[in-house]
């Protein structure tokens, strides 16, 4: 009597969003909510949004056994916002929602049973690999067959591999997604069948193939995967490569690091998503071949990772990128900003010792390439310069001290009047006199404060 009423109070349309919610609240503390789960469960398809994530919430932190019972039929929802929230509070609920998906999952039309499946998966527990190896078997939707392939990759059922396979020869639809399933279940079964139809397979199924093999691969597959190395082109190269890595990783192996390795890696880091390129620099041990440099700086300024790695690999090798420095910005590159950055992260870390070795005409190159950036549009790009120029000779950046005194941007200015501040030189003195006069005050009061003090200390 007491549940009913309960149930009728909370489910009345008469009942404000914020009663609901404080109701809720108040089973936080509740040891047993098995008599107001249904009730409980049936808020999550209230329109009001507060009311919804109330009830989430508490389901989610008491996580009550029989709540997948009640929350599984939501899956049927009309609104799809519904139907979405309940899958997602199935998987949080993880294994306690196996068996009542399953069992929720009887004559449904396939876009519900498809949903099942792929909650299931999601999920990834073994016990659901015989009913979805019983969908499988008994469905002709395509989807929900996809949708049966997946999950039993997901949920690791070694036992579908058989039925895999041959599902496998059925439909070209099928192979990737099948490959896929099989690089997860893993098996030794599973990698003879795919290093023997790799090279029968378009190269969709191939590129599946390739990714597979780096996680059930063996120390044979890592050679059969350098033997590859000349006849993959194009997007392939990505998962070749990132297998590669995964073996060596897996069985601490070396690779060989030729033209032909040289080929696909160029091609990684112009061409593949930054997760390759990542891959890529970690297969780059030496940082000193000018393709491999350039093509390198091209994205640094893309990726926070990639900019790391790319740091760590050239402040390994300081000297050669001062080499190619010049050459790369003479040509302009699109993301000057970030290679300047770069460059002055460099120059102000190496030691005096360093800075005396570098030979004068490799200084002198670099401060010339360096100064053509002084009247660049962007400010940041011609304080950087400014600053690079000072740290590698100042006799040198004074002689731009005109265009760096006319520079429009109000901070580039005061960044300028700091770096004067530390030299003892009278032609810093002169050019701080010189910006007594500027048109901005803040600047003409720095500087004032700069040549004041000096001039006190002199009497």
């Amino acid at each position: 009597m007491e549940k009913e009423a309960r149930n009728q109070t909370v489910n009345s349309e008469n009942r404000s969003a914020d009663d609901i919610i404080q109701e809720l609240y108040s089973f936080v503390d509740k040891g047993n909510l098995d008599g107001d789960l249904e009730f409980i469960c049936g808020l999550i398809s209230h329109e009001d949004k507060g009311v919804r994530n109330a009830a989430t919430m508490l389901l989610l932190n008491k996580r009550p056994e029989k709540a997948p019972k009640y929350i599984a039929p939501f899956i049927s929802s009309e609104d799809i916002a519904v139907r979405n929230l309940a899958g997602e509070i199935l998987v949080k609920l993880g294994k306690l929602s196996v068996q009542p998906l399953i069992e929720y999952n009887t004559d449904k039309n396939d876009d519900d049973q498809k949903f099942i499946i792929d909650l299931l998966g999601l999920i990834g527990d073994p016990t659901a690999g015989n009913h979805i190896m019983e969908v499988l078997s008994a469905t002709d939707n395509d989807n929900v067959i996809l949708a049966c392939i997946e999950a039993l990759g997901n949920v690791r059922f070694e036992e579908s591999i058989d039925i895999l396979l041959l599902f496998y020869e059925r439909n070209e639809l099928y192979k990737p997604t099948i490959v896929e399933a099989l690089g997860k279940i893993g098996s030794q079964k599973a990698l003879d069948f795919l290093l023997a139809k790799f090279n029968m397979e378009d190269d969709l199924t191939k590129y599946s193939i390739l990714e597979s093999l780096g996680a059930i691969g063996d120390i044979n597959t890592y050679f059969f995967l350098l033997e590859q190395i000349p006849n993959i082109h194009g997007p392939l190269v990505w998962p070749l490569i990132t297998s590669i890595y995964q073996l060596k990783e897996k069985f601490n192996l070396d690779i060989p690091y030729d033209d032909k390795m040289k080929s696909l890696l160029l091609y990684t880091l112009n061409e593949g998503s930054p997760e390759h390129k990542k891959i890529a620099l970690t297969l780059i041990k030496i940082f000193n071949d000018k393709d491999i440099l350039l093509a390198s700086l091209k994205f640094l300024g893309d990726d926070y990772e990639l900019d790391d790695m790319v740091r760590e690999k050239l402040y390994n090798n300081i000297e050669y990128f001062l080499e190619e420095i010049p050459h790369l910005l003479d040509s302009k590159p699109e993301n000057i900003k970030h290679i300047l950055n770069l460059l002055m992260g460099i120059v102000s870390s190496i030691s005096y010792e360093q800075k005396e070795s570098i030979p004068l005409l490799l200084i002198r190159n670099i401060l010339h390439a360096v100064s053509n950036y002084l009247n660049h549009p962007d400010e940041e790009v011609r304080r950087t310069s400014m600053e690079i120029l000072f740290y590698l000779d100042v006799e040198t950046a004074f002689l731009f001290i005109d265009t760096m005194v006319a520079d429009e941007n109000i901070w580039n200015k005061m960044r300028l009047i700091e770096i004067l501040e530390l030299l003892e030189v009278d032609a810093s003195t002169e050019t701080l006199s010189r910006m007594l006069n500027d048109e901005d005050e803040m600047v003409r009061e720095r500087a004032a404060e700069i040549v004041n003090y000096r001039k006190s200390t002199i009497n």
